[in-house]
């Protein structure tokens, strides 16, 4: 499963289930209290690129800095979020257990704001250091072997939490057809609401006998194809390429990529964090740039569900 931060205080709320073969964490708020969100909003970050040194810095940009102001950013909003997920690179480049420490020393302001944090691995992720570093999350019987998925379930939609992460500080990801044959069965097994697949790696397609180096998914086709087959397959969102981009589309998958933490590879675009809200029948967007006074700061997207069967 992907690493899951969840506070003691809010254990009571979640509980795991088996379902078709698959771990599903659904949010059960039994009790009413003033902290509880009233919207169900989550949260959605990716590549933090945490270095040991708290003051490191990559293209004029100090990592830890930048993650420091997004919590700030997320524990001011007038509700709390129902979870935070932070979608690969989490560690700057090899996941060194040094890294790890100074990450897991930033997210504890979200254990003691009493808000549950779901980690996926990207390609400059370990995850034995990983595990080391968050020891109580490690799942005893992992439901791919060698990978971190799970199911995190809302009132209106499944979030499906994959991993990409191929070779260590290597870019180009893969989910490998164990992972592609979990993922089928479990969508299939959760096809009650709509679902969002969530993974570190971008789709990439490369002319046939192109012998350029992948730096998406190498297993992209294959993906699409398993998403497309199934209607209620609504969203691939994906971090990686450290550029905003969602890509609505009307008769296939919602594509949304996460805008990068931390530092960006062209200057124009933002990095930040994204507020996201999953209705009945469509999934709401906030781009929160990090530079308020940026063009795109608060862009707003919704998109409505549509058949992902219908697209090819």
């Amino acid at each position: 499963m992907p690493l899951h931060m969840i506070p003691t205080t809010r254990r009571r709320f979640l509980q795991t289930t088996l379902a078709g073969g698959t771990a599903l964490l659904a949010s059960r708020y039994t009790e009413a209290a003033e902290s509880e969100p009233s919207d169900d909003w989550w949260a959605l970050l990716s590549d933090p690129h945490i270095d040991a040194d708290p003051k490191k810095s990559a293209r004029g940009i100090t990592m830890l800095d930048c993650l420091n102001r997004i919590i700030d950013e997320v524990l001011a909003e007038p509700s709390p979020p129902a979870g935070v997920i932070i979608n690969g690179d989490c560690a700057f480049s090899r996941g060194l257990a040094e890294d790890y420490a100074t990450f897991s020393t930033a997210l504890q302001r979200f254990a003691d704001a009493d808000l549950p944090v779901h980690m996926t691995m990207g390609n400059h992720d370990d995850r034995g250091p990983f595990y080391d570093a968050f020891a109580s999350q490690r799942a005893d019987n992992p439901l791919v072997d060698g990978k971190h998925v799970s199911v995190l379930s809302t009132p209106t939609s499944n979030l499906f939490l994959m991993d990409s992460l191929w070779e260590v500080n290597k870019v180009t990801g893969e989910l490998g057809q164990p992972q592609l044959d979990w993922l089928a069965s479990a969508l299939d097994a959760h096809a009650e609401k709509p679902a969002i697949v969530i993974g570190h790696h971008n789709l990439q397609f490369l002319p046939n006998g192109s012998q350029a180096t992948i730096s998406g998914l190498r297993d992209s086709q294959q993906l699409v194809d398993l998403l497309n087959a199934r209607p209620h397959v609504q969203a691939y969102i994906f971090g990686h390429t450290h550029h905003w981009n969602v890509r609505e589309m009307q008769h296939d998958l919602n594509l949304v990529n996460l805008p990068a933490c931390s530092y960006v590879f062209n200057p124009a675009h933002p990095n930040g964090w994204v507020k996201a809200k999953f209705g009945a029948d469509q999934f709401a967007l906030e781009l929160r740039a990090l530079d308020h006074a940026h063009p795109q700061h608060g862009e707003k997207h919704e998109l409505r569900y549509a058949l992902a069967a219908n697209a090819r």
